[in-house]
Formats: C-alpha cells, structure tokens, sequence
C-alpha cells in the first residue's frame, strides 16, 4: 500500500474509524495522532545489532548494508512496530567540516576533544562547508538510508544533528559556553554558519534522496545543566527555527526533538514549553504535524510521569517516553516487564503515547528485550484494562537470535 494510503488510514484509525488491521507504521502513526489497537513500540537496533552480529564499529558505522541489515534483523527478530537506521547521528555534519574523531573498538566514534575543529575566530573564517552527501560519511548515510527504503518500502525517518549541540562537538562545551558569556557575536558567528552552510544543506539533500516524511535534529547538549533555560532561548531556539523555517515542507516536518534535564530544574514548564518551541517553531501546519514530546527515563522518574503526560495532552502531542537501559541490561525480566506496565499505565491515556527502547547495553539478554515488547503488547492494548496491575504477564518463548538469522535474516 502506498505510504499516503497507509498514513491516511492510520490517522484514520486514531480517530475511531477503525477498519481493518494496523501493521507496525500503522500502529505509530496512529499512536501519534490518537488512539491505535495497542501502544506502539519503537526499537533503535544501534549499537546493540552491532553486538549481536559480532561487528566492529568500522563496518556498522561505515559500510551501508552491515549496518543496515543488522538493524533490521535486530528489530524484526524482537518483533518492533517501528524501527529507523539509527548511526551516530551527532556526528556526520561535524566529521564532514573535518572535525577529528576517535574510533573505539567496541563504542560509536566520539570527537577528539584534544584537538577541536573551532579554536578561535579565525578558524571559523577559514572553514569551508562541507559538500552535501559527498563529504565525510554522509554517503554512507545516504546509501543506508536508500538501503532501508528498499527493504521497508518506507522512506525513513532521517536524523541531523541541531546547531547547539553540533557547536559543542566542534568548539567543545566549555569553550563554547564561555563564547556565549564573553563573545556573544562569535558564539551566533558560529550557530548561524551551522545551521545555513552546513546542516540545512545537508536536510535537503536527504529530503531529495529519500522522500523522508520527517527530519530530526538531536540536541543533547542544549539541555539543562549543561546550558540555562536563558541560554537556549537565545542561542537555541532561533536557529532551530531558521533551519525548519528552511527546510520544512507540507510533505516533510523537521524538528528538533528537545533537551533533557526536566529532573534537573525547579521550573518543569520552562524546560518544556522550550522543548515544544524546538519542535514547533519555524513549522507551519502544526495541527497535521507529527509532534511528540519525548521525556527520558532519567527525568520522568524524578517528575512523574503524571506531570508529563498531563502537558502533552495540553498541548496535543504523543508523549514518547524510554525504557530504562539500565534496566533492560541488568534485567531481572520480571522487574522489565512491571516497569513498561508502569509507563503505561501512568503515560498511555487513551491515546498519543509511544513506547522507545532506546540504547540497549550489549551483552544485553535477548530475553529482556523480548520481555520489554511482549509487556506492552501485553498490557498496551486500548482500551487500557482496569485491572492491569492484576494482570499476570505471560513471557512468550524466545527462538536463539542465531537460529532466528539463518532462517528469517539477512546476509551481514
């Protein structure tokens, strides 16, 4: 079925015109506009495929078809309705200007911070924007994400790194925390190079090469307390603005997910109503846009997923929230399997909630991921049951991952 047809029938869904059965990007996509069947489980493979294919981060983040095959045996083996080519995202733009990295032998490449791209002013004059879809890997990203439209038959949820943090990978954080206090001029110099040389050439070319219905920029390091609430609205939020301002379309929204750190403030508003502005602002449309508020484990768990779920039906979004790592690395499975009862019942609602299992350890059990999708399917199912703390979870049985990927897989 046609991607149009499959949305229209989603949307469709959620609002209680329910024909027929949703498959897995039915079932998110309904999970963002309204209610669907059950709550939608999202599963980022990343690093944890890498593990279970045995490979060394120079294939997974570097050759298209071991990355992308082993993301899609990973969530196809645990049964995810959703899942998108997640790679160290934060980094394409920065290696592409030429920024140093270190390679680990079991980690994703993180930035040298002995030796920043950005030193002073005069470095910055120097710098050439990179060449959009050839510098760097961004054809590795391009042609993993070709790969991933072909096997799903879906163009895919693509990833940019937001101008705040992609700042911080090439100045470094308190080199560019200080810019802001003492040289305000050169810290925007910076963000506003960023944001229209180098990131919204790079979301266009990846809008043309895919079709993508959505872009995301991530921005972990505009976050509280690594920067103020203050901070983010005058050295944040513009530029997320110029950038979807540039670069949305009727058919593609880019947003920038938001910041963490709700747990970290005394004013959870604050924090937020500036997540909502990193997602919404310099987007039009904004009632056909597929907006979410998506709060990490760290922070729900010290304000309450009442008060999160509360202003997500405020302000009419899905609320995405994560398992524990932590949690799903050290199991036990019992313990997995009452906190997703836990996130539903406190976040599903009637509606416009999703589930993501996000930065699974390796070395992880396959059984504790298996427990993490069978509780939601389990217990997500709409309407919620009002006896869903008596419900008795039932573990279904777990095929061995090696035997599942010589019958089911593809070739790594």
């Amino acid at each position: 079925m046609h991607t149009a047809l499959k949305l229209a029938k989603a949307i469709s869904f959620s609002k209680g015109l329910r024909v027929g059965t949703l498959d897995g990007f039915e079932r998110l996509i309904a999970g963002i506009y309204g209610r669907p069947d059950r709550v939608p489980v999202i599963l980022q493979p990343y690093i944890y495929a890498m593990s279970l294919h045995g490979l060394s981060p120079q294939r997974f983040f570097r050759e298209p078809a071991p990355f992308v095959h082993a993301s899609y045996n990973t969530a196809r083996y645990f049964g995810a309705d959703s899942w998108t080519p997640v790679f160290d995202f934060y980094d394409i733009e920065a290696e592409a200007l030429g920024q140093e990295f270190n390679w680990d032998v079991q980690m994703e490449p993180g930035v040298n911070k002995h030796n920043f791209l950005i030193k002073d002013r005069r470095d910055l004059l120097r710098l050439k924007p990179p060449v959009p879809g050839e510098s760097g890997r961004m054809p590795y990203v391009l042609e993993s994400y070709r790969l991933y439209k072909q096997i799903m038959n879906l163009a895919p949820m693509c990833y940019a790194c937001a101008p705040f943090t992609l700042a911080v990978l090439v100045r470094g954080l308190q080199e560019f925390l200080v810019d802001m206090m003492e040289d305000p001029a050169f810290a925007h110099d910076l963000l506003e190079f960023l944001s229209m040389e180098v990131i919204v050439p790079w979301i266009r070319a990846m809008i043309r090469a895919t079709g993508c219905a959505m872009v995301v920029m991530s921005d972990a390091q505009a976050s509280p307390p690594i920067a103020s609430p203050s901070m983010l609205r005058e050295f944040c939020l513009p530029y997320v603005a110029k950038i979807n301002r540039a670069t949305s379309t009727p058919q593609c929204t880019v947003c920038d997910t938001g910041t963490w750190g709700e747990g970290m403030v005394n004013d959870l508003r604050e924090v937020l109503d500036i997540k909502m502005a990193m997602m919404r602002g310099g987007n039009t449309m904004h009632s056909t846009r597929p907006y979410y508020l998506l709060v990490w484990q760290e922070d729900y768990d010290k304000v309450g997923i009442p008060a999160v779920r509360a202003y997500a039906e405020e302000q009419g979004v899905c609320l995405m929230l994560n398992t524990s790592p932590l949690l799903v690395g050290s199991g036990p499975a019992g313990a997995i399997a009452d906190k997703v009862r836990a996130l539903i019942r406190e976040g599903a609602g009637k509606g416009r909630f999703a589930l993501l299992i996000n930065m699974v350890p390796p070395g992880t059990p396959v059984e504790h991921v298996h427990t993490a999708v069978a509780a939601a399917r389990q217990f997500g199912r709409y309407p919620l049951a009002r006896d869903i703390e008596r419900m008795k979870f039932e573990m279904p049985a777990v095929e061995p991952f090696e035997q599942w990927v010589k019958k089911n897989g593809l070739p790594v």
